[in-house]
């Protein structure tokens, strides 16, 4: 039986960083909202706030994220990471005033700024010749997966044993998994001693037909594309967050609401996975056509989150959740197609940093 690539493992450990960044502090977090409103008696806008502030500082992080890594390498990098959002509930659970559940916010949102789609995309573009998309997806879907299992669980931890001691269950969680980060991730073959997966098949392919290189982009589509990733910023980045308020809010019984949010996780789970392949195999443009259908749908649902209908709002979170894989995926993607190899990775780095623009609004 052959061996699978160590590629397979540096991906598992980009899942891994994703799942606690993205899925613990910036997804599944929707779920302790309403507990957070209830237990501090704070407002709808000033409990959002802390989304905002996260939001903030996920967004300063892209500015020096590249000399962040730079300096620690992306294998001590992406464990220093992912350790930041243990810190982050470790605060959280011992919050009690809005300055100390905003500063959890701010080292949740460092956390998420550091451990993005940036370095998760430059290390799958260093360990994959072959099957990139699909990478990148599976990496990616650490984001969903995160809600998929953590929220009811998450959910049930609050009910029973009350807030603090679900915070300090995902501290745990998130050093345990920055451990194994840590043990997984490398920074590229050739330190290993090993080619990237699928560079043999690559060759072949550039010797049958000859790879023409990738043009600069002119300053319009240019525009265009960091407009496009603003907008998608500002759709998918702070939505997942108020799924659970905006349905709890609107009279739906919490473990509902929650249902719809797991439901959100597993569509944007799959839906990741589902477009690094499609691009894979169809080409970007094709697959943006599709998925951007689906978000459009799925926003278009929540609008209707006033009739209490449990199929609408379940509906709408599975094609919500489905679509947002455009934001994620979709701008790795992007770099690859509009910045070529040479590019690629100055490319994501400007496309997050839209996004994050995106997700203050």
């Amino acid at each position: 039986m052959r061996k699978p690539h160590y590629a397979w493992a540096v991906c598992l450990g980009c899942t891994l960083m994703l799942l606690v960044g993205g899925g613990l502090s910036v997804n599944a977090f929707s779920v302790t909202q309403p507990y957070i409103l209830k237990q501090g008696g704070f407002t709808n806008t000033q409990t959002s706030m802390i989304t905002t502030v996260r939001a903030v500082t996920y967004l300063l992080c892209m500015l020096f994220s590249p000399r962040f890594f730079r300096r620690t390498g992306y294998r001590l990098g992406t464990a220093i990471a992912t350790a930041l959002s243990g810190a982050a509930f470790l605060i959280f659970a011992f919050a009690r005033t809005l300055p100390a559940y905003y500063a959890a916010g701010a080292v949740a949102g460092l956390s998420y700024g550091l451990g993005s789609m940036i370095p998760a995309t430059i290390l799958m573009n260093h360990w994959f010749h072959r099957q990139r998309g699909l990478a990148i997806g599976l990496c990616s879907a650490g984001t969903g997966l995160g809600m998929v299992v953590f929220s009811p669980v998450l959910t049930l931890l609050c009910e029973r044993f009350g807030l603090k001691v679900c915070f300090l269950a995902e501290a745990l969680f998130s050093l345990l998994c920055a451990a194994l980060v840590f043990l997984l991730v490398r920074e590229s073959p050739e330190r290993c001693g090993l080619r990237p997966c699928g560079e043999g098949e690559l060759e072949e392919k550039r010797r049958a037909r000859p790879v023409q290189p990738v043009p600069e982009l002119r300053p319009l589509r240019w525009m265009m594309l960091c407009l496009a990733a603003v907008l998608l910023g500002a759709i998918a980045s702070p939505g997942p967050s108020h799924l659970m308020i905006l349905y709890t809010t609107a009279g739906i019984p919490e473990t509902s609401a929650a249902l719809a949010v797991s439901l959100f996780g597993l569509a944007l789970m799959l839906g990741k996975c589902v477009y690094g392949a499609a691009c894979d195999r169809f080409g970007g443009w094709r697959t943006d056509w599709l998925f951007g259908a689906a978000l459009c749908a799925g926003l278009a649902l929540c609008t209707l989150a006033g009739s209490r209908s449990i199929p609408l709002m379940l509906l709408a979170a599975a094609l919500y959740g489905f679509g947002v894989a455009l934001s994620t995926v979709g701008l790795a993607i992007w770099a690859g197609d509009f910045g070529g190899e040479a590019r690629a990775d100055t490319l994501v780095q400007r496309f997050q940093l839209c996004y994050g623009i995106g997700g203050l609004t």
